[in-house]
């Protein structure tokens, strides 16, 4: 009698296992995208909805994309007509050799012109010198870049200079990073100068012919290996510390995404991670909620991969996603129904055999 409840409930176990077996880091490794970089995160920029996420709240270093802040402080606090003096003291605080627009001591540019430098070229010494101009120097404008991101919600966030140059102490995150990028976008006149392919600066106080700046983006240049259509502009970001970083907007399935990713293995693997999460999110992501305009909740999936990084995204059930539901269902019943065969037959096992005693020990009373 004990073996077949033991039977009873192997045979239990092992189709509820075969149904809904269990889920190891391996199997839910097998859905996601793989990516080089070592924390992203994709988010609807209205909303603020995360499609996906990779290691969001781990502190990285930004490198270039930490512009875009210096941007948005520049364009909140000055009008775009007002001219800005370049001096030598801004512009020699950048660490030699790095990207710079060779800005000279005493060059006068607008605030409209050097952001389209700054931004276009990822120039340190233009980023140092609008950082001057607005908050008197580097610790000073550092400071108002910290409120800012306060403001934002950022909680691992720590900006020391303007133009993301390598410092221990400057450092954010993918979650943080992606809150700053939905605040760009939503300014238009930083809008439409990260999606400029190219920009014409006019003769200057110390230059006499026209400059051209080509956006460092090339996943907004036709031509370019890494072109994505889809893509609305962004910011790249680059030191052999920080890696790859990078931060684009793109429009899939009618809404504007924002993608950061930060510690990719270089420039061009940044595209590649962005190109595959953009594609991912686009084929797995849950956009009905947006499209019926209802609060309706959206079933998030989480995932850990073999590194034990956390990776979450939207993903829609699908005709054979019911269809199997379905099956497991049937399955499920069918096992409770042997089950329950199983349980009867030692039932009726059970008071066959108190009969059997009764009558042996009628039969010994008798005698």
């Amino acid at each position: 009698m004990k073996k077949l409840k033991y039977i009873a409930m192997v045979l239990f176990v092992m189709f509820m296992t075969t149904v809904f077996p269990v889920e190891t880091a391996a199997d839910s490794n097998s859905n996601k995208v793989d990516i080089i970089g070592k924390s992203a995160i994709v988010v609807d920029v209205e909303t603020g909805d995360v499609l996906y996420g990779k290691n969001t709240e781990v502190k990285r270093y930004p490198a270039s994309i930490t512009k875009i802040m210096t941007a948005l402080i520049t364009l909140e606090r000055c009008d775009l007509d007002k001219k800005v003096t370049f001096s030598k003291e801004a512009l020699y605080s950048i660490e030699p050799g790095s990207s710079a627009a060779y800005i000279k001591p005493g060059e006068v540019l607008t605030v409209e012109q050097s952001l389209y430098v700054m931004m276009l070229h990822s120039a340190n010494d233009v980023a140092h010198g609008l950082a001057y101009y607005v908050g008197g120097d580097l610790p000073g404008f550092a400071e108002l870049m910290n409120g800012k991101a306060k403001q934002l919600g950022c909680t691992n966030t720590n900006f020391v200079n303007a133009s993301g140059l390598h410092d221990d102490n400057h450092y954010t995150t993918a979650a943080d990073m992606a809150k700053i990028a939905r605040a760009a976008y939503e300014n238009t006149t930083l809008r439409k100068i990260m999606r400029t392919t190219r920009y014409d600066l006019e003769a200057t106080n110390k230059y006499d012919s026209v400059r051209t700046w080509i956006n460092g983006n090339r996943m907004i240049r036709n031509g370019s290996e890494y072109y994505y259509e889809p893509c609305l502009g962004g910011k790249t970001g680059y030191t052999t510390t920080a890696g790859g970083t990078l931060v684009t907007y793109a429009n899939i399935n009618h809404r504007v995404l924002a993608c950061v990713i930060l510690k990719s293995e270089n420039s061009a693997t940044a595209y590649s991670d962005s190109i595959k999460l953009y594609k991912y999110v686009e084929k797995n992501g849950d956009f009905s909620p947006y499209e019926k305009k209802s609060d309706a909740t959206t079933a998030v999936t989480t995932e850990v991969d073999h590194s034990g990084e956390e990776i979450s995204y939207h993903k829609a059930p699908t005709v054979m996603d019911r269809v199997i539901l379905g099956v497991k269902i049937g399955v499920i019943i069918l096992v409770i129904l042997c089950v329950a065969v199983i349980l009867r037959i030692i039932h009726v096992q059970r008071i066959k055999r108190a009969r059997r005693r009764k009558r042996q020990q009628a039969r010994r009373r008798k005698r």
